[in-house]
């Protein structure tokens, strides 16, 4: 008999949302199930749906697999380290099918609902073809502890894990759910013996379990994270090109910039042309459209077409000083002095250590709501966070924006960064 897992019933996990319940209440399609109802209800009326036949619960149980992949997670994307062989290898359905079939937890229960335990366990694969090229992936998980502080309770849960290998593209991307007061699980439950663990550690075990079994090694953390730095940078670029109403501006002040250019190099600053006239230029464009834009009545133009753009930055220079750049009010970064006043260091390094982004939904069919994500970059792997629920294209969406960043960035100059 088939039973709803307790944590789904559970407001605060957020393991399944209000709107998710109701959409697949709706696509089963039973008069007598509202979708009006509350989530203890829907939940028991899928439980319900599930127990009348085996098809049934197949259906529910591939749905509890694809509900479980998206929604409130992080996501870490690593870069493999292989050879032209090893990724013809990945790409082979037969050798990648066979590696995986026999290591398969239980033939008999391949889902995510499953006899979970306290070692990472695989419980489904799947090969998929897709427009991004073949897919591999893998539903896999493992039991922690919650304990709760402020009420002295502990208890067991599951913890699924799922990961995406994209061979074409070099990269595995591993998804968990961040939970906090997480413990490793141990038979007898004792706090004073507990060992603490987070999400990250989670997902660094998931790494470590997907490497031993197709025998590949990921690139060392220098070469990636300025791999995922300059990736981020160009994405940054992508998402704040100069609208086009700025740069007509500055088009039309372009004889007044270059008289100011002049002005500086030749009777202020007694400057060689040569060596800093370009300098001077780019010093004065900034300026120039700095206050163009942060006094711009229409906010919009940040924002309007454009499938993402950022609120907050965290970047480096050469020599490490730090600058944090935040826009209030979830107004854009680009209409911010502070976004101008250190893009040189951006333009001078070409990487960027983090962004908070807001992102456009793909489907807005049940929410029209806009999505933060927060992407940063780590040691050896990039983070992508997502704080609320987030549907499974909108995570792909966002995923190979960041993957395929710079393919997609236009050759032609961008003021605001360049």
């Amino acid at each position: 008999m088939f039973e709803m897992p307790l944590m789904f019933f559970e407001e605060g996990e957020g393991f399944i949302t209000l709107p998710a319940l109701k959409k697949f209440t709706k696509d089963i399609g039973k008069k007598e199930f509202r979708t009006t109802e509350d989530r203890a209800t829907l939940l028991r009326n899928i439980e319900k749906f599930a127990n009348e036949s085996s098809a049934n619960e197949e259906i529910v149980l591939s749905w509890i697999d694809s509900i479980l992949k998206e929604g409130i997670k992080e996501v870490h994307v690593r870069l493999l380290d292989i050879s032209l062989e090893k990724k013809a290898f990945l790409e082979n359905y037969k050798c990648v099918n066979k590696i995986l079939s026999d290591n398969i937890y239980d033939n008999n229960k391949k889902h995510l609902y499953n006899s979970y335990t306290a070692d990472i366990r695989l419980f489904r694969f799947d090969i998929t073809d897709t427009k991004q090229g073949r897919v591999i992936t893998l539903y896999m998980g493992k039991l922690l502890y919650m304990f709760d502080k402020k009420e002295k309770t502990s208890r067991t849960i599951m913890y699924p894990i799922v990961a995406d290998i994209y061979p074409s593209q070099g990269i595995v991307a591993v998804r968990a759910k961040s939970k906090a007061d997480l413990y490793k699980y141990m038979e007898k439950f004792a706090i004073e013996a507990a060992t603490r663990t987070k999400v990250d550690k989670e997902i660094e075990q998931a790494f470590t379990f997907i490497s031993n079994l197709f025998s590949f090694e990921f690139k060392k953390p220098t070469e990636a994270s300025t791999e995922f730095k300059r990736r981020l940078y160009m994405l940054l670029d992508r998402f704040t090109k100069t609208p086009d109403c700025i740069l007509q501006m500055i088009q039309e002040k372009k004889d007044d910039i270059e008289k100011i250019k002049q002005l500086i190099v030749n009777d202020i600053c007694k400057l060689s042309i040569t060596k800093y006239g370009k300098d001077v230029e780019a010093d004065v464009s900034n300026m120039i459209e700095k206050y163009f834009s942060i006094s711009y009545p229409d906010k919009k133009i940040f924002t309007r077409e454009r499938d993402a753009y950022p609120l907050k930055l965290l970047a480096s220079d050469d020599e490490e000083s730090k600058v944090e750049q935040t826009a209030g009010l979830a107004e854009p970064l680009q209409s911010k002095a502070i976004f101008f006043d250190n893009k040189k260091m951006l333009q001078k390094s070409r990487k960027c250590e983090g962004v908070k982004f807001v992102f456009r939904r793909l489907n807005t069919l049940y929410t029209s709501k806009d999505f933060i994500v927060n992407i940063v970059i780590q040691k050896n792997y990039c983070a992508l966070k997502f704080t609320e629920y987030t549907m499974e294209e909108d995570i792909l969406n966002v995923l190979f924006s960041f993957i395929a960043a710079e393919d997609n960035v236009e050759r032609t100059a961008n003021p605001a960064i360049e």
